[in-house]
């Protein structure tokens, strides 16, 4: 697809918002490498490097320096893994974070495990902010195509579930994300899939389709692979990505780790952050070096689907904004 002249208005907008930050304001933490389900539109089917999860040494000394240096800056406890893999130490590392004083905690889910035992009212006393559920699909058919592996109805339920019980307790905080990955099998399902949610107390949340780098099986239709247009990634300027076995990536599309900017066993965040390829890879982002960036950026088309729809939902009031992604606050200029 040719990129619009309309959305490259909106991607330079986004571009003209991006600044070199102190220390990251979004970090995504792969707790677990591991997942439970092959999704048509992800590369963890075919992905090579191990699956396992994170050691606690590793985590606790990654949330120990965003706590003490960054509380406020947005973690999500998951990269390229389903977190409920972890089972109870799922939770136990979320309070883990809450307890350390981190203030905007997100998590995302496939919602397949979010069923067992107590984990609906784990996740909604964990401390988490926002916990997105990504149900790529509003018919069963389409649901269990795209993210296969998994039951649409029951998913679906335990999703509806985890609304109603939110509202006997009264909670404000997480604001419960339910997330649409637009692809060319299931766009004629996003207006019923709004309307499913929101009635019941959700956000919805339609974003476009990544290629993951466009090194693997998924072809994002929805981007243009030839075009000369091109901005600074926001995801490599805005974003740490850290893999289960520490190491540092080039952003969060970057599931293989193909660019390593360093490893948290071996220094701090903030070391990484602002020294040595890390900071020069975001400088030549934003100076449109296009020939200096590592391969990986290089043919990367992702940036093209920064960005989000997030759909009005009146009942939730105010408290949504406090939810929503770092960026937003930029989202009158863009």
């Amino acid at each position: 697809m040719v990129i619009s002249e309309t959305h490259k208005k909106k991607l330079l907008a986004i571009e003209k918002n991006l600044e070199q930050h102190a220390f990251p304001p979004q970090i995504v933490v792969e707790t677990t490498s591991v997942c439970n389900m092959k999704c048509a539109h992800c590369n963890h089917k075919i992905m090579k490097r191990p699956k396992f999860h994170m050691s606690n040494d590793i985590y606790c000394k990654i949330i120990d320096e965003i706590a003490l240096l960054a509380p406020d800056t947005e973690v999500w406890p998951t990269f390229y893994g389903e977190a409920f893999t972890l089972g109870d130490k799922l939770f136990e590392r979320l309070c883990y974070a809450r307890d350390k004083g981190l203030r905007n905690l997100v998590l995302n889910s496939n919602g397949k495990l979010l069923g067992r035992k107590d984990y609906i009212d784990q996740i909604l006393t964990s401390g988490l902010k926002r916990f997105i559920l990504s149900l790529d699909g509003f018919k069963k058919e389409t649901f269990e195509r795209i993210r296969v592996g998994g039951n649409r109805d029951k998913i679906y339920a335990n999703v509806e579930k985890l609304l109603s019980r939110k509202k006997e307790l009264g909670l404000e905080f997480p604001i419960i994300q339910c997330q649409f990955s637009a692809i060319d099998d299931n766009a004629l399902e996003v207006a019923a899939f709004k309307d499913f949610w929101e009635v019941r107390g959700a956000e919805v949340k339609v974003r476009n389709m990544l290629s993951w780098t466009n090194s693997g099986d998924v072809v994002a239709s929805n981007l243009d692979y030839e075009t000369d247009f091109r901005i600074a990634c926001p995801w490599g300027n805005n974003t740490m990505a850290i893999h289960a076995n520490g190491n540092i990536v080039a952003c969060a599309v970057d599931y293989e780790g193909n660019f390593v900017a360093g490893n948290v066993e071996e220094k701090s965040l903030k070391d990484i952050w602002q020294h040595d390829h890390y900071q020069k890879l975001r400088k030549i982002h934003r100076e449109h070096r296009w020939n200096e960036l590592p391969e990986v950026c290089k043919t990367c088309p992702d940036w093209q689907a920064v960005g989000a729809e997030y759909y009005e939902n009146k009942t939730l009031g105010e408290t949504k904004e406090e939810a929503r992604p770092f960026w937003w606050k930029h989202r009158e200029d863009s």
